[in-house]
């Protein structure tokens, strides 16, 4: 990937994000109220809408219980 390979991070981030939450069995709603963010923001970052801020990724990574950079991993 190259250092500025946007898309393919929002993609990772997407992908990583659904996942995780889904595994913690939480629905946005629940996710967003445990984080602190709005339910409709969660929805844009699954849907590769949104641009989160550090300050958001952490809060959803720590509500997961699991590291930031875990949100931004590779597929696969």
């Amino acid at each position: 990937m190259e250092p500025r390979d946007y898309p393919t991070l929002r993609h990772n981030l997407s992908h990583n994000l659904r996942r995780l939450r889904r595994d913690a069995d939480l629905t946005q709603e629940e996710l967003s109220l445990k984080a602190g963010v709005d339910r409709t923001y969660v929805s844009q970052i699954e849907r590769q809408l949104g641009n989160p801020s550090l300050q958001v990724l952490s809060a959803l990574a720590t509500t997961l219980g699991h590291d930031l950079v875990e949100l931004l991993a590779p597929i696969g």
